[in-house]
């Protein structure tokens, strides 16, 4: 799903500087596609960008900085959208694109068209499409692997409903996406699996940039969509987690962080209610919780928000545990009467405990998190292409049927894609 936009023109152009201009496709054309360039930007992206795309690069990318050799991600940055950035596939006509392109790359008109060699042999406006060409006939661009002819994903082995090991292949819903995205891409599926570290000082967002940065696979799911989780890394260095295959189990090596990209979201992470055996009422809500025995998974977003939406009375009266696996089994055994919980948890207790006496109310706090694919920012072809793949399932209804077969409840992805950095008032919206 793409976001409407309504399209405000406005008037005016910048000074052009067709001297400037390389004169392969004509002058005059390049002028006629910069000028529309111009225009373009003005609407869509100087609000965020800057004026004549002058921006410190600190609230938004600045674009004066774009590789001229990557116009492929550049295009599908701007048609599929990116971190805050909205996708303007559905708004943008095909010369729209181009021209926003032609401004980019020559930084306004400042600079001369890149040449073929510089631009990564890209046509220039104007100049005969690609299509009967034997570059087009050679078929789908060439994927940076880790291992020819298969699509190394890294998996969790101790991922709960999402992924788990088994003697032969693996188990959990992420497994299975990574099975048929794999075969979207037409390519074999092979799975390094590591072990996700559960200490709170654990760092989710490092462990997937060092895998990838460690080249012990291509892909990594279940990221979620948050500021601070993709592109520029979040630090120098970092030691990725354990891995199968990995030379000894206290062998540690930090590696070079590489700015990471992902691809659409496949679903979405909420956060319900669960209610242990005892209890018998309808809960529509966290008010609903007054007069029960509330149970709060200490360091959690889960916890934070129980403690933010419940009852007063039940909150000071509200006992705090350790998270983990073992939270729901006290649960179950009535160390308390509810608590808010990840769904993906309760999925992963109720495999555990097929005759769990639990039940996962339908509530949903607004507050979620899409969960896509990362891969590394400079192997656009391969993210795209899982991109593609993944696009085919959702459109088939497929992720929902994997999902189903898994016993996991489901939920699709909603825009914003991208989910901004919390504050409190985030943990207090209303249903």
């Amino acid at each position: 799903m793409r976001k409407t936009v309504l399209r405000v023109l406005i008037g005016g152009l910048a000074p052009l500087a067709p001297a400037l201009l390389a004169p392969t496709a004509g002058a005059s054309e390049l002028e006629a596609v910069l000028a529309k360039g111009v225009s373009t930007y003005k609407t869509f992206c100087s609000h965020c960008h800057g004026i004549d795309m002058v921006n410190a690069g600190t609230g938004s990318y600045d674009l004066r900085r774009f590789p001229l050799d990557q116009r492929a991600r550049f295009e599908s940055s701007v048609m599929d959208g990116r971190g805050d950035m909205p996708a303007w596939g559905d708004i943008l006509l095909p010369d729209e694109l181009e021209s926003l392109w032609v401004y980019v790359a020559t930084r306004g008109g400042r600079d001369p068209y890149p040449d073929a060699e510089e631009a990564g042999a890209a046509p220039p406006p104007g100049a005969p499409k690609p299509e009967d060409s034997a570059a087009a006939a050679a078929g789908p661009p060439d994927l940076e692997l880790v291992d020819e002819g298969r699509l190394t994903v890294c998996l969790a082995r101790n991922g709960g409903a999402l992924s788990g090991w088994r003697h032969e292949g693996g188990s959990g819903f992420d497994y299975r996406v990574a099975e048929a995205t794999a075969d979207g891409m037409g390519l074999d599926l092979a799975v390094q699996w590591f072990e996700s570290e559960p200490e709170e000082e654990s760092d989710p967002v490092r462990e997937t940039y060092a895998l990838l940065a460690k080249g012990l696979c291509d892909l990594v799911p279940a990221v979620p969509l948050y500021e601070g989780a993709l592109g520029p890394p979040p630090a120098e260095n970092a030691a990725p987690p354990r891995w199968d295959g990995m030379p000894t189990r206290d062998w540690v090596e930090f590696v070079p962080l590489e700015p990471v990209a992902a691809t659409r979201p496949y679903m979405r992470a909420e956060i319900g209610i669960v209610t242990g055996p005892g209890v018998e009422r309808a809960i529509e809500g966290p008010e609903d919780l007054a007069g029960l025995d509330l149970g709060v998974q200490q360091g959690t977003l889960s916890g934070a928000i129980a403690l933010a939406e419940a009852p007063q009375a039940t909150v000071d009266a509200s006992v705090t545990f350790n998270p983990g696996p073992d939270f729901l089994w006290k649960l179950e055994g009535g160390a308390f009467d509810a608590a808010l919980v990840d769904v993906a948890a309760f999925d992963f207790h109720r495999r555990q405990n097929p005759v769990s006496l639990l039940t996962l109310h339908d509530w949903r706090h607004p507050l979620g998190f899409n969960i896509a694919m990362a891969g590394l920012e400079r192997n656009p072809n391969l993210v795209a292409a899982a991109d593609a793949a993944l696009a085919d399932l959702a459109a088939a209804g497929a992720l929902a049927a994997l999902a189903e077969a898994e016993k996991i409840h489901y939920a699709a992805p909603r825009e914003p894609w991208m989910q901004r950095r919390l504050t409190r008032r985030d943990l207090r919206r209303a249903p």
